[in-house]
């Protein structure tokens, strides 16, 4: 009996022993597979591919261009001609007062603008035109560009912030220098989900989520007011309508998208501009030469056989 009670024994041990085996080998399994995703969504957020909450700016194609909208708690670059075109400064606060109608209704901005000397300052009434509070701007005044610059990531690690803008004028910066740049902002907006937008002159910078060029349009403002705008809102002016073009240059995750948008101050709402009365210019069909000799043109000379077997030429008319 004893014999065999041990032999039960070892029989429930033998079958006890592979099932512990098969629960640890489970665990390892587990514990790697959550291991290499936890490292997968690590790389994904360092590469700016994780999925990130995304602002709509109303225009389906420029949305559908930014896989479906601005990336929000990311650093965007602006580049356009400051000082010279007040496009650049515009488009901004288009953005921003997107921006600020999905946040925190007392968070503030923190805006570095640019040294003077005729690039122009922030003007808090006209400002307050356009719809932006001038009292939630904390204005950070630095005469140096490269200051400013190196404030940047400082600046983005503060939570608590709507939105920060940083103006770079004419730094004269290799590529190597804005890549690295863009690599800790990044890191930074992510950190604290704050949206940073870098405005400036064209340069040769990367790694930033998006790279745009706004210069002024051609278009014509809008002649009318949009349907009912005119009886919520009876000082709206249907002659000032701020129209720019657009160019995404690059956008994370997107394509490349062109067109000329216009912005709406009152509704806070683009529109891209559509010429479909336009058409291009071609030029007039020539009429056909009627019949007989043009006026002023050499007379027709018209060929008759004669009696002698010779053609003879007899002026026509």
């Amino acid at each position: 009996m004893a014999h065999v009670a041990g032999s039960s024994a070892l029989a429930d041990t033998g079958c006890i022993i592979p099932e512990i085996y098969k629960q640890k080998q489970n665990d390892i399994d587990v514990s790697r597979h959550g291991r290499f995703d936890m490292l997968r969504r690590e790389v994904a957020a360092i590469d700016g591919r994780l999925a990130s909450a995304r602002l709509p700016l109303g225009v389906e194609s420029l949305d559908s261009a930014l896989a479906g909208g601005l990336a929000l708690g990311r650093v965007h670059m602006l580049c356009g001609r400051p000082g010279h075109d007040g496009a650049l400064t515009g488009f901004a606060v288009a953005l921003l007062r997107r921006i600020l109608a999905q946040t925190d209704e007392v968070a503030p901005v923190v805006w570095c603008p640019a040294a003077g000397g005729g690039s122009g300052m922030l003007y808090a009434a006209g400002l307050a035109a356009l719809g932006l509070d001038p009292g939630r701007l904390l204005i950070v005044d630095s005469p140096s560009p490269g200051a400013r610059l190196a404030a940047l990531e400082d600046i983005l690690r503060t939570e608590g912030l709507a939105a920060v803008i940083v103006e770079y004028d004419r730094v004269s910066q290799t590529s190597d220098y804005w890549m690295r740049l863009a690599r800790r902002a990044q890191l930074a907006a992510e950190a604290s989900g704050v949206t940073g937008l870098l405005l400036g002159w064209p340069v040769a910078a990367s790694g930033f989520d998006s790279l745009w060029h706004i210069a002024p349009s051609s278009a014509a403002p809008l002649s009318s007011a949009p349907s009912g705008q005119a009886g919520r809102d009876p000082s709206w002016n249907p002659s000032w309508h701020p129209c720019w073009q657009v160019e995404l240059r690059h956008a994370r995750g997107g394509r490349p998208w062109s067109s000329q948008l216009s912005w709406d101050a009152y509704a806070n709402s683009l529109s891209e501009i559509r010429r479909e009365h336009e058409t291009e210019a071609v030029p007039e069909p020539l009429p056909f030469a009627p019949p007989g000799p043009a006026r002023g043109s050499l007379p027709l000379r018209r060929v008759r056989p004669s009696s002698n077997g010779h053609a003879s030429a007899q002026l026509a008319g």
